[in-house]
This record gives C-alpha cells, sequence and structure tokens, in this order.
C-alpha cells in the first residue's frame, strides 16, 4: 500500500477517533518527531515533551486535520510550530524573570539606601544637637533656614564673617565626624 494512501486512511479513521489509527501515527512518526525537535532544541527532555505536546494536540484537534494534506508535512509544521512556541515562551519567561530580578534588585537598593539614608540623617540630627548653642542656631538658621550668612549675620546682629567661621566650623566638625563615626 502506497504511504501517503495509508495515512490518508488513519487520518480518515483518527478524525472519526479511531485509537488504534492514532496509535498506528504515533508509532510510524514519534521517532521522527523527535529528532526533528531535538536538532532544534538540543535536549532530548524537552524534545521528548515536543513529541508529547504535539501528538496530544493531534488528538485533541484530529476533527480538523484535513484529509487530503500530505500527513507528514502537517505533523511536522505542528512539531514546528510548538518548538516555536516553546522558544517564545522561554525568552518570555527569561524576560519575566529578568524584570522580577531586576525590580527585586530596585526595590532591595532602594530599601537599603532608605534605611541608610535614616541613619545619616539620626547621626548628623545628634551630632548638631551637641554643637555649642551659637554655632548650632547659626547652622540650623543655614541648613533649614536656608538664610544666607547676610540674612543670619542681620537676623542675629553679628558680622558676616562672624557667620560664615561658625558655618565653617559646624561643616569641618560634622564631616570630621561622621568620616570617623559613620559606617554603611
Amino acid at each position: 500500500m502506497n504511504q501517503n494512501h495509508e495515512d490518508k486512511l488513519l487520518v480518515n479513521n483518527l478524525r472519526e477517533g479511531n485509537i488504534l489509527s492514532f496509535d498506528h501515527l504515533f508509532r510510524k512518526y514519534n521517532k521522527k518527531v523527535y529528532y526533528f525537535a531535538i536538532s532544534y532544541l538540543k535536549n532530548k527532555e524537552e524534545a521528548e515533551d515536543i513529541v508529547q505536546d504535539v501528538f496530544m494536540n493531534l488528538w485533541r484537534c484530529r476533527s480538523q486535520i484535513n484529509e487530503y494534506y500530505n500527513f507528514s508535512s502537517y505533523l511536522f509544521k505542528i512539531t514546528f510550530n510548538t518548538i516555536c512556541k516553546k522558544f517564545r515562551k522561554q525568552a518570555s519567561d527569561k524576560r519575566q524573570l529578568e524584570e522580577v530580578l531586576s525590580t527585586a534588585i530596585r526595590e532591595d537598593n532602594s530599601t537599603n539606601i532608605d534605611i541608610e539614608y535614616k541613619s545619616l540623617l539620626e547621626t548628623t540630627n545628634i551630632f548638631i544637637e551637641k554643637m555649642p548653642s551659637r554655632q548650632k542656631e547659626i547652622f540650623l538658621l543655614s541648613l533649614d533656614e536656608k538664610l544666607t550668612s547676610e540674612q543670619i549675620a542681620v537676623q542675629l546682629n553679628i558680622s558676616k564673617k562672624s557667620v560664615d567661621n561658625y558655618i565653617g566650623m559646624a561643616r569641618t566638625s560634622l564631616r570630621n565626624f561622621l568620616s570617623l563615626n559613620y559606617h554603611t
């Protein structure tokens, strides 16, 4: 019996739900599908999964098979499409994993930065509270109120040079304290 003719008979019977025809087609083509899949995937387990997927889809969609198509070509087109679908899914999974990892790293870094910032701010505030009162007052007017040296000098009725000296001493002592005592 001619190969194409035999396949057409098996496909006709398969379309009607004949399990023996399905089994015969499986035995006839499963190794060919496997070798076709492994040539693309280079992985035995993945190629076996493709064979299973192809024949499960064949059974599920058996009523839609056109009996006039060359069954072998039809089967390998299904196989190729299943392989392509697997590659697309792997690429999508990889992108999703990279996105999740990137987000997790950003969130982790953001949390660490927030913690470090709060710790530094707390340490800085403690140090500022321990400054001599006049130095602290002038430094906070500059830092918190954003006043210029001239504005502070007028407000406190002292020279601009004195204001600059207080601010300079405060910054120097704060910088020295943080470099010696603050560890991230």
